[in-house]
């Protein structure tokens, strides 16, 4: 008889003035409704412009390559240029020396899977995420009113977006 494993469900109520850390080892990933119907373009290394059409209950994440305050600054200013400026978001094309450098990546939309396996800024894909490898394999997903993750999740906090 073999044991099949069973992923872990979570369903963390928020609302849209607050902003979900999922915490790992090396690496921390904010969350965040977009808390209205906006459009975020989206430049490709082939010079095409994507419009991405997003709606109040989907997700904008930023996933951080480091931990703690300063990551927390980082993740908040970044929300903060998406969500209220429309900043666009920037692909880079694969096997850039750029990719290295950066200190965070964006995902929107209304699910996204995260991967420490894929190199960081080249997916105009909004349905996946580089992130540490502690968080790397969760699936989150926009429900009414909250987000549930699909996937081992170690730790995590809800705190208020500083407006």
């Amino acid at each position: 008889m073999s044991i099949m494993s069973v992923r872990e469900r979570r369903r963390i109520m928020m609302g849209s003035d607050e902003l979900l850390f999922l915490i790992g080892e090396s690496g921390e990933l904010g969350i965040v409704k977009t808390a209205k119907n906006m459009e975020l373009f989206i430049g490709t290394p082939d010079k095409e412009e994507i419009v991405l059409f997003l709606q109040s209950e989907d997700l904008i994440a930023v996933s951080a390559f480091d931990v703690g305050d300063k990551a927390e600054k980082g993740i908040k200013s970044m929300i903060y240029l998406l969500r209220e400026l429309a900043s666009p978001i920037i692909v880079l094309p694969e096997n850039h020396p750029t990719s290295k450098r950066l200190k965070m990546v964006v995902s929107c939309g209304e699910s996204i899977h995260l991967n420490c396996d894929i190199q960081p800024g080249t997916h105009p894909e909004q349905d996946i995420i580089c992130a540490c490898e502690e968080l790397s394999g969760l699936d989150i997903y926009a429900i009414n009113g909250g987000v549930e993750i699909e996937g081992r999740l170690q730790n995590f906090k809800l705190e208020k977006l500083d407006h």
